[in-house]
């Protein structure tokens, strides 16, 4: 900025009458009410606005006008606070400090030229349009270039500059419409195939049918994001008929395309690679090292602790599981929960760790990990403090409630106590029939008949056998269902963990 324009931009604050910024964290802030009050929303001081109304005015009336004076002035300070958010921080790489620092200037310029100041608000929008262009921050680049087509038109007689403008401005327009296409088709498939599960050839048919409108116009959108929605439509065009290998190639192809792509951002490349993990353990792919390689990529993308962290942690637990290596996935779990952040998880994201530490001790009780180790790290095994700790797995009748509600019957077996099973066998039964006996869980329903089955072989061998030869038969031709799932309804193969059980059991015949 030349000295014309750092002058002119001075007196445009001078016009305007500074005010003394209110923004928490100031020394002379320290023992404001304000700041009283924000450090005791941070400390969980207070549970409730009626709580902090008798804190600071003596009575819980959160209609107090005094106290809504009080919370007004923390909100205004909170918001000006948020421009000067330290992003010198590992959780901010490079792109998402320029991404904050385009903003922060692009509404800096905005208030500038409104304030008066034109040539100091086009000298912003032009800085903040080279990093934008840079780090592809297309809806940035199009609403900048939106002001800088007017603004020049209006005060400066350059025609050559204002005509560039006019051209960036189309240009970015038209990125941001193909780039909000993709999204629109990827968001219509995600709500339309999550909700109908099981393998659906109109899914495939209308993703299919996306596919191939996009993929002709990704070298005139030419953008990370919309390769990246892009691609996910194709993923979801396989997934939709559960064709796990066809997604790999989609997978590879997109991480090769991104990868390459110097300011893709790394949550996209996180997300694909989280997918190739989970399509190598559902296509049983375990030659060199592969798995993790993935997984180490995917957690070289993030920061730890993060949700995407232990999401990868989790989709490396099954991998891990998969290949019967029960003790590297018992460390995965250790580092998952001795993490500091841990305890933010919430939803799902919580309950799934919660239940992977079951089945630890459903391997430890069936020989595979050391059982005082698993304990020491997991805590006691008791499976209604388990499912009273979960927020949502119970609710879900045909996802993560299947190998909650198969846990307690695994583990009795596994120790030999075949009547506590969580529940009556009436209600197994039952449960089975109405949410389990459908095309999406052929196999949980057939694994829980043989379960059942298992339990009652000493009182009729010969139906007991047929169950479960007709159980092995449906488990033999029935690939395990990943479709709509953000987590993996066998922890362990059921194949896996039926060998593990009748092993037990010729243990204790001998």
């Amino acid at each position: 900025m030349d000295f014309e324009l750092l002058k002119d931009l001075a007196q445009t604050l001078t016009r305007n009458k500074l005010k003394q910024i209110e923004v928490l964290g100031n020394a002379d802030q320290a023992s404001s009410r304000t700041q009283v009050f924000f450090d005791g929303l941070l400390d969980n001081k207070f549970k409730s606005e009626e709580d902090i109304a008798r804190f600071f005015f003596g009575q819980a009336n959160a209609k107090d006008p005094n106290y809504r004076k009080l919370k007004n002035k923390l909100v205004r300070q909170m918001l000006n606070t948020v421009f000067f958010v330290d992003v010198n921080q590992p959780s901010f790489n490079e792109r998402l400090k320029a991404y904050f620092a385009c903003y922060r200037v692009f509404a800096a310029a905005f208030v500038v030229m409104l304030r008066g100041s034109d040539k100091a608000g086009i000298y912003l929008f032009e800085q903040v349009l080279e990093q934008s262009v840079k780090y592809e921050f297309i809806e940035l680049c199009a609403e900048i270039t939106r002001h800088l087509r007017t603004q020049t038109a209006r005060i400066t007689s350059d025609q050559k500059q204002h005509q560039l403008y006019v051209t960036l401005h189309r240009q970015y327009e038209e990125k941001r419409r193909l780039e909000m296409l993709a999204l629109d088709y990827h968001e219509e498939l995600v709500d339309y195939y999550l909700i109908r599960r099981s393998p659906n050839q109109e899914v495939r048919r209308l993703a299919e049918m996306y596919f191939n409108e996009l993929m002709p116009l990704a070298e005139k959108a030419d953008t990370s994001r919309f390769y990246y929605y892009t691609y996910q439509v194709g993923i979801i065009k396989n997934f939709a008929v559960n064709d796990c290998q066809a997604v790999l190639v989609l997978v590879d192809e997109a991480l090769l395309i991104l990868g390459n792509r110097k300011n893709t951002n790394r949550s996209m490349l996180q997300s694909i690679a989280l997918q190739k993990l989970a399509c190598l353990n559902q296509l049983r792919i375990f030659d060199n090292n592969i798995g993790a390689a993935t997984a180490e990529y995917c957690l070289s993308l993030g920061v730890e602790g993060e949700l995407a962290w232990f999401r990868t942690l989790e989709g490396y637990f099954y991998y891990l599981s998969y290949q019967q290596k029960y003790q590297e996935a018992f460390l995965i779990f250790e580092k998952a929960i001795n993490n500091s952040r841990f305890l933010q998880l919430e939803g799902i994201f919580k309950d799934n760790w919660l239940l992977l530490g079951g089945y630890l001790h459903l391997l430890a009780a069936l020989g595979k990990l050391d059982p005082i180790h698993v304990e020491l790290i997991v805590g006691p095994y008791r499976y209604g403090k388990l499912v009273n700790e979960m927020e949502s797995v119970d609710k879900d009748r045909e996802g993560m409630n299947i190998p909650l509600i198969l846990l307690p019957m695994l583990f009795s077996l596994a120790i030999g106590d075949y009547q506590d099973y969580g529940r009556s066998e009436e209600a197994l039964e039952k449960y089975r029939q109405r949410y389990l006996d459908n095309e999406m869980n052929q196999r949980s329903a057939a694994f829980m008949s043989m379960l059942m089955a298992l339990d009652k072989k000493s009182f009729d061998m010969a139906a007991a056998e047929r169950r479960i030869k007709k159980g092995l038969e449906v488990l033999s031709e029935e690939q395990p269902q990943v479709i709509g799932q953000n987590f993996a309804i066998e922890i362990i193969p059921y194949e896996d963990l039926w060998a593990m059980l009748t092993d037990k059991e010729k243990e204790k015949s001998k």
